[in-house]
């Protein structure tokens, strides 16, 4: 995980889904709607810093700014407000493109995120019974039986964005802005 001392400081946040759909409308007036790719998220943050919090920037960047993947909270976003308690796991084999994942007993809402421990993408509910969520996008990995899901303090695998600019105002307090898109293994 990507964590920063209280030196440095990750500040604007943001997360975006894209979803490449194709929309067309036949002569009659329907309106058919396609997915042509993957579901992804991308995300901008800003870290600010005072020089002597130059190296540990650095640092970041000599790890991450290659391609390799990182993990970083979602902060408030990834926290969970709903009603569901205790641990959520799943009760079957679910194989990987599959997007009806049977649960213990859940009281998950309807556009709430979901994680399971064996992989780090991001997925929504889509729909949901008190046995069972419905994801999208469809799952990117098998899911085993008894698998835990988790929905509170998500985390983003990302890997920085090839076309970030790492110019860094050399001041009392310094700043840089990336951008970064989730990992999908």
């Amino acid at each position: 995980m990507a964590t920063f001392t209280n030196n440095v400081k990750v500040t604007n946040f943001q997360i975006k889904s894209t979803e490449p759909i194709y929309s067309n409308q036949t002569w009659s007036g329907q309106r058919l709607l396609r997915s042509t790719g993957i579901q992804y998220y991308q995300i901008q943050f800003t870290l600010n810093f005072n020089p002597t919090s130059f190296s540990e920037v650095n640092n970041f960047l000599a790890q991450y700014a290659q391609g390799k993947p990182f993990t970083l909270s979602l902060g408030i976003a990834g926290t969970y407000y709903g009603t569901q308690t205790g641990a959520l796991t799943s009760t079957a084999l679910i194989n990987k493109g599959s997007m009806l994942i049977p649960t213990s007993t859940n009281t998950l809402a309807v556009g709430e995120w979901v994680q399971f421990s064996n992989h780090n993408k991001l997925y929504r509910i889509a729909e949901r019974t008190n046995s069972s969520i419905t994801i999208f996008p469809a799952l990117q990995n098998t899911v085993q039986a008894s698998e835990v899901i988790k929905y509170n303090n998500l985390i983003i695998e990302a890997v920085l964005d090839p076309d970030n600019d790492y110019t860094m105002p050399i001041s009392n307090i310094m700043n840089i802005t990336l951008k970064a898109t989730e990992n999908i293994t």
